[in-house]
């Protein structure tokens, strides 16, 4: 094999670490390098993968033990290129997973947390083994944690054969006369929707934290039906949300719950016209105890100012709670419940509202997937009569189950398939509505 002459390099070597040799071929170069990198001898390894670089630009084992020696030496800039350069020149997962690494600590210890995050993501996407992946998992979350930045980012397509939530029956009763609408009827098509939350935490203590957010829902309709009624358009049904918020985390120490009160303001679209504004205040307590168990409960007041009818104008008071456990078999289950109250001067508003729900969540796949099923019901009792001589009571079933593909993974992102039915039982039959759909969408592994 071919010797190279490290004259620089040998002369740290052997005043470092006593060996005696001046001339090294590039595998024993190496070897010396990583072993005075483990030993703390970050200068003497930095000079040794210098001459190794200079001599094959496309040397990957170097170009990593060179990020992480200049990365100890706090000079990041030139990890991050060296660690760019080897995620180039990489041709095995091995080194692919190195390299990415190697980025990700130069970033991260640079205050870059957001970029080492995805780099991370790249690393678990590349793992040669499930210790090495679960190692590059572990550190994104340690990173997470560091970072005062988050993004929260959700997309889903859910075919619906009722994509417009239409009645059953597109007949009421008013006044002892019977009126039809025929654009009320139930139309096949595609609900596409995303959701965005970008988050700051700052002020950042042991045991408190203060965060502003910023959330943009979106979702928009296309019609698969080739009967749609005359006079309606899938831009009718388009929703747009935008919101801000600001809030204060603390605990009072280990073992005491986690509490967060926040304030938030928002605009809302429908159909591309602005049609309210909205308030909200909340306060959340969240117990974790170590045998598996939490309980989370919060309290909530709103105000929707409404611009399309002020009569609709609404306060909402809430009160909600979530209790969850495991099971001896590893399974998980859950249940929830709230009550509602809207207090508004529209007699099409005011109501009182009680959800009930469970989940149930498998610890072994099914069909290849984490899954989980959940049912849940809703009870709206109106306060006054408007559409027939008995206020307006209805009653929704909820039934889902969903698979999350945990082996189908790009960069800790799984697939994940939801089936829901759904039914709404009413007193007056233009709230009668049905609806079967299937969700497609993404989710976080980590």
């Amino acid at each position: 094999m071919k010797r190279l002459t490290l004259p620089l390099a040998c002369a740290l070597v052997i005043a470092g670490a006593g060996l005696a040799q001046t001339t090294l071929d590039p595998d024993e170069a190496r070897l010396t390098a990583a072993q005075l990198l483990s030993a703390g001898q970050l200068r003497a390894a930095a000079d040794i993968t210098t001459v190794l670089i200079r001599r094959d630009a496309r040397d990957t084992p170097s170009l990593i033990v060179h990020a992480h020696a200049m990365r100890r030496l706090e000079r990041y800039g030139p990890a991050q290129q060296a660690a760019r350069q080897a995620w180039r020149t990489a041709e095995r997962d091995i080194e692919k997973y190195g390299a990415a690494l190697a980025m990700a600590q130069a970033l991260s210890s640079d205050g870059k947390k957001t970029r080492a995050q995805f780099w991370l993501r790249r690393a678990a996407q590349v793992a040669p083994s499930q210790r090495m992946r679960n190692r590059a998992v572990r550190d994104y979350q340690f990173v997470r944690t560091a970072n005062p930045w988050s993004v929260n980012f959700s997309f889903g397509i859910n075919p619906s054969d009722n994509v417009n939530n239409a009645p059953r029956d597109n007949t009421f009763v008013l006044g002892g006369l019977i009126f039809t609408n025929p654009a009320a009827v139930p139309i096949s098509g595609l609900s596409i929707s995303t959701d965005t939350t970008l988050r700051y935490n700052f002020n950042v203590q042991t045991t408190s934290r203060n965060f502003v957010a910023l959330r943009w829902t979106e979702s928009h309709v296309v019609f698969t039906d080739d009967d749609v009624p005359a006079g309606v358009s899938a831009s009718d049904y388009a929703f747009r949300r935008l919101q801000a918020r600001v809030g204060h985390d603390w605990t009072n120490g280990p073992g005491k719950p986690r509490q967060t009160v926040s304030f938030s303001f928002g605009q809302l679209w429908s159909g591309g016209t602005h049609f309210a504004y909205d308030y909200e205040v909340e306060f959340r307590q969240a117990f974790q105890r170590k045998n598996g168990r939490s309980f989370v409960w919060d309290a909530r007041f709103g105000h929707s100012d409404r611009k399309d009818a002020a009569i609709r104008s609404n306060n909402t008071y809430a009160l909600g709670g979530r209790w969850s456990r495991p099971l001896a078999s590893g399974d998980r289950i859950s249940w929830d419940a709230a009550v509602t109250r809207t207090d508004s001067d529209s007699r099409a508003i005011a109501h009182t509202r009680l959800n009930l729900g469970s989940q149930y969540a498998f610890a072994e796949p099914v069909l290849g997937a984490q899954a989980l099923v959940s049912v849940a019901g809703e009870l709206r009792q109106y306060d006054d009569p408007l559409y027939s001589p008995q206020a307006r009571r209805d009653v929704k079933a909820t039934i889902s189950g969903s698979l999350l593909f945990v082996d189908f993974d790009t960069f800790g992102f799984a697939p994940k398939l939801t089936l829901e039915a759904s039914q709404t039982s009413s007193n007056i039959t233009r709230f009668e509505t049905r609806n079967f759909g299937l969700n497609i969408g993404f989710q976080s592994l980590f």
